[in-house]
């Protein structure tokens, strides 16, 4: 895993990453900005990256929260809008702490994990090109968003070390 904080191309930095709970996001929810949801997909081994229509890399499943929704909401939505998996049963893994650019402001990510049994068929939006099954043990792709990249290895690196200790 990555030392944090960790930059992008972009000059936006992914400054934290804590393990958290439902509980811990409903506090969180109405004291910091948390317009955003991500979902670590695995399966296999493997996460589930999409390649992003806009940015032109590859990216976990998510994005912004509509009006009034909870972050879980958004990620169940957006999962299903990139992907086409429809889960309900998404566990809420992480908040991601970014200082991002254009403007320049802090913000949190809500971070939720999927494990899934089989790899499923996939439908993509306008918004996604492709679909990747990746390997957070193997090397970052050039193409790849260091931060996401980040986010599943540490995700998917926990589950492991979960099951291997229970």
């Amino acid at each position: 895993m990555a030392d944090l904080p960790l930059s992008d191309r972009s000059g936006n930095v992914l400054v934290s990453f804590d393990w958290a709970t439902g509980a811990d996001l409903e506090a969180l929810d109405d004291r910091a900005p948390m317009p955003l949801s991500l979902i670590v997909v695995a399966c296999a081994g493997r996460a589930l990256m999409v390649l992003d229509a806009a940015r032109g890399q590859w990216e976990l499943p998510g994005g912004m929260r509509d009006g009034d929704e909870t972050a879980r909401q958004a990620a169940v939505r957006e999962l299903a809008e990139e992907t086409g998996i429809t889960a309900a049963g998404l566990e809420l893994a992480a908040v991601a702490g970014f200082d991002l650019t254009c403007p320049a402001r802090r913000e949190y990510a809500a971070v939720f994990r999927l494990a899934l049994p089989a790899i499923p068929p996939l439908a993509a939006d306008h918004e996604i090109l492709g679909f990747r099954w990746w390997d957070p043990r193997s090397p970052l792709p050039e193409d790849m968003s260091p931060h996401d990249a980040e986010i599943g290895r540490r995700v998917m690196g926990h589950a492991r070390s979960s099951q291997v200790n229970s």
